[in-house]
């Protein structure tokens, strides 16, 4: 038997079907009118396998919600049912005026569990899930800092161009970031002194070289430079200012969540060995325990990981003809840690950056070379984690023979 579950922010549309496809019953779960929706969930199973209820996988769109959760967590087997795959099979489903349903929903998803291959939710440890949130939310953060960033340069450009050429750091810098909240205009930025400008950085964290600085940025905000109207430049200003506290924000809740995770991910005993290898600190370690879990059952083999971090090709044949493409389908927050992983690497281990070296030899491209390098990387890691060893340079990127073979 095999079960489906349509979820809504208020109830749950719950069916069972048998392997012959034949529909064996449905039950709407309200939050509202239940204490117990998992126990409620466990009952209607329970009438349509007496013996063998445990056994019987549920099928869900999205794992993350609670229910899926304190469903695995009773050693209920939850699948995953990518919400593309099932939208297309809804579609297909609704052909000729079939109206749908969320029960019909639900019976979709059990009917996909039963025909189709899909893998179990993984059972990860509470410290892992956490590690996994904290991770994504620095992620997150930092995206959102980036974005906003660039915002405030745009906006800079239109009426303040000297504020985005005076600090090689860049805007983010937060020394960058207190003189634009004392100048935040070209006639502001002009009629500081040398004194307010020490000041400015002082707040911004400086304690060297402070009057030199001050002396630079003076004669910098000084030069002549286009103006516009009084009017419109105060009003950008209050804009860039706006955009300012923004990213005051969005800095200080990315530092403080990579504090955060670092933490929970340095009280891991995976921590030694994913920080063993080059490149790897406490951050971008969290972000790759993250999404690769400490469920040991999760993969097969290192191939099966790659595959899930996307780092392996893919091949499309058909005929004569073949095609090998980037792999789209894969989990791009780990792809992008082990981008930055192997990028890291280049300049901390020699074998890194002599494979890298090898591969742009043989015509890859930049991202190319890189993504290999991390599927080596994490081929490595997978049997590290398999094995509970520590990086070894020699292992992971033996060196070549000698021109004469020997």
């Amino acid at each position: 038997m095999f079960g489906g579950i349509d979820w809504a922010d208020r109830w749950l549309d719950c069916a069972v079907v048998r392997r012959d496809g034949a529909r064996l019953g449905h039950r709407r779960i309200v939050y509202a009118e239940t204490a117990d929706p998992v126990g409620d969930y466990l009952a209607f199973l329970r009438t349509c396998n007496r013996t063998r209820w445990r056994t019987i996988p549920t099928a869900i769109e999205d794992p993350n919600i609670l229910f899926a959760q304190a469903l695995a967590g009773a050693g209920m087997p939850v699948v995953h049912v990518d919400p593309t795959l099932a939208a297309r099979a809804r579609k297909a489903a609704t052909v000729g005026g079939v109206t749908k349903s969320d029960r019909s929903d639900a019976y979709l998803l059990a009917g996909m569990l039963r025909t189709g291959r899909f893998a179990t939710v993984p059972v990860n440890s509470p410290a892992a899930q956490a590690i996994q949130v904290l991770a994504r939310a620095q992620d997150d953060a930092a995206q959102s800092r980036v974005r906003i960033l660039h915002q405030m340069r745009a906006t800079l450009l239109t009426y303040h161009p000297a504020a985005v050429t005076a600090w090689r750091q860049g805007l983010r810098h937060p020394q960058a970031r207190a003189v634009l909240a004392a100048a935040p205009s070209p006639r502001t930025a002009a009629g500081l002194t040398r004194g307010q400008f020490a000041d400015a950085l002082v707040a911004g964290g400086r304690w060297r070289t402070v009057a030199d600085e001050a002396e630079r940025l003076h004669l910098h905000f000084r030069r002549p430079a286009l103006r516009t109207h009084p009017t419109v430049e105060e009003a950008r200003a209050m804009e860039m200012l706006g955009l300012l506290a923004d990213l005051n924000h969005a800095c200080m809740r990315a530092e403080k969540l990579a504090r955060q995770a670092a933490a929970a991910f340095t009280a891991h005993p995976h921590h030694r060995t994913i920080t063993s290898f080059p490149g790897i600190g406490d951050l971008l370690g969290s972000r790759i325990l993250g999404e690769i879990g400490d469920d040991p059952t999760r993969f097969p083999d290192a191939r099966a990981l790659c595959a899930y971090a996307g780092v392996v090709p893919v091949t499309w044949a058909s005929g004569t003809e073949a095609r090998v493409s980037l792999r789209r389908a894969a989990n791009h927050h780990l792809r992008n840690a082990l981008y930055q992983a192997a990028f890291c690497s280049l300049t901390r281990s020699p074998g890194a950056a002599a494979y890298y070296q090898q591969q742009r030899g043989r015509g890859a491209t930049h991202n190319t070379a890189l993504r290999n390098v991390g599927a080596k990387l994490l081929r490595c890691l997978y049997r590290c984690l398999e094995r509970d060893l520590l990086y070894d340079e020699s292992a992971a990127f033996p060196p070549r023979g000698r021109p004469d073979g020997r």
